[in-house]
């Protein structure tokens, strides 16, 4: 099994422990779809309606412009930009159940929205869903949030795709130092039968897919979940309406008010800063998705969407880069037995699943994740 690490994490950063909203956005930005064609050509659009495949308008309002914004993976897209008219005109949505633990396996994967989930779940003979409900990444905590807010909703949803997938039972995996959502679930799984909780090390990547999956021993014919996907999967089939609203965490050394957000899609960032941000922020570096697997990018031009995690902001530290020193902890750390040193030293492309450790790990502060796509060091 691969040898995980816990890394050092400054104590002082501390969320708050109320999640904020930002849920009236004079305007909102929808990435062009990969087809035009897929375009609809209506300059108005209601709530909820499809605008085309897995993407729904956050608010209703009118068309107004083009734009060019930036996407978390630093791609620089041309963005349809609604205004928002605060009517919130919706699209006719079907009247919300009142119960989901009666539904039959089909009536579930047709409500649900986004097709990669429908393939999720669209499985036969399935023995275990594991859940994660962990955030990896240093400072972001939007799964631990959800799940503290949202417990007996994504209870729920759990108990409902049991009752589909017979024999099937529920492992919810948490940080054994996450107490809080510990404490949030222990107080109504007792109503739930086949949902268990697996309390996991603190390390960093262990929730993910791979990673957890070895580490709680699961052989075969399970399905793997955010609780974020299940709190989805909830909206989905309980109200009947696809997810239009993102969690997202804001923190970091350089704020004193670190925050856990709920807000819509498609909102700029920038105006997330300008609603809740009022400290001076220019001596911050701003790492998008987080300090171990994220990028810096411009805070002005990026928008939420449904892969944004969060920005760290990080009072600026000055380290001067040395020289290679040949410890090869780089190589030791690595996850998946990559060598980043062939990259950094001979410009090869390495496999790289871009955490970060290797650059965290180096005692020369080299940023070894910048040559791992074949830059070689000059």
């Amino acid at each position: 099994m691969t040898k995980l690490i816990k890394l050092d994490k400054d104590s002082t950063i501390k969320v708050s422990n109320k999640i904020e909203e930002y849920l009236t956005p004079d305007f909102v930005y929808i990435p062009f779809p990969p087809k035009k064609e897929d375009l609809k050509k209506e300059p108005f659009i209601k709530k909820a309606s499809k605008i085309y495949q897995n993407v729904y308008a956050p608010v209703s309002g009118k068309l107004t412009k083009i734009e060019k914004c930036l996407l978390p993976n630093g791609k620089e897209v041309n963005c349809l930009v609604f205004a928002n008219d605060f009517q919130e005109k919706q699209e006719q949505i079907v009247a919300t159940r009142k119960k989901i633990n009666n539904l039959t396996k089909e009536m579930i994967i047709e409500d649900i929205f986004n097709t990669h989930l429908k393939e999720k779940l669209n499985k036969e003979n399935v023995v275990t869903f594991v859940i994660s409900g962990i955030d990896d990444e240093p400072y972001i905590e939007n799964e631990v949030f959800l799940q503290r807010e949202y417990t007996k909703f994504l209870a729920d949803a759990l108990d409902a795709l049991l009752n589909v997938y017979p024999n099937s039972k529920v492992y919810i995996a948490l940080k054994n130092t996450d107490n809080e959502t510990i404490l949030a679930y222990q107080n109504v799984l007792g109503m739930y039968k086949n949902i268990e909780l697996k309390l996991v090390e603190d390390l960093y990547l262990i929730g993910k897919e791979s990673f957890l999956i070895k580490y709680l021993r699961i052989k075969n014919n399970y399905v793997y979940l955010k609780a974020s996907e299940v709190y989805e999967i909830y909206q989905n089939i309980k109200k009947r309406k696809p997810i239009v609203e993102h969690f997202l965490t804001m923190s970091g050394s350089g704020t004193k008010n670190p925050l856990v957000i709920k807000t819509k899609l498609g909102v700029k960032v920038v105006d997330l800063f300008q609603k809740f941000f009022h400290e001076d922020l220019s001596e911050c570096s701003f790492y998008v998705n987080g300090m171990m697997q994220g990028i810096q990018l411009d805070m002005n031009k990026l928008i939420v969407t449904p892969d944004l995690e969060g920005i760290i902001m990080m009072k600026k530290q000055k380290r001067n880069i040395k020289k290679c020193i040949k410890c090869g902890k780089c190589i030791a750390i690595c996850p998946i037995h990559s060598n980043p040193l062939m990259a950094y030293k001979l410009g090869m492309k390495v496999k790289c699943m871009h955490c970060g450790l290797c650059s965290y790990i180096c005692p020369s502060y080299i940023p070894l994740q910048k040559y791992l796509e074949g830059d070689k060091y000059e």
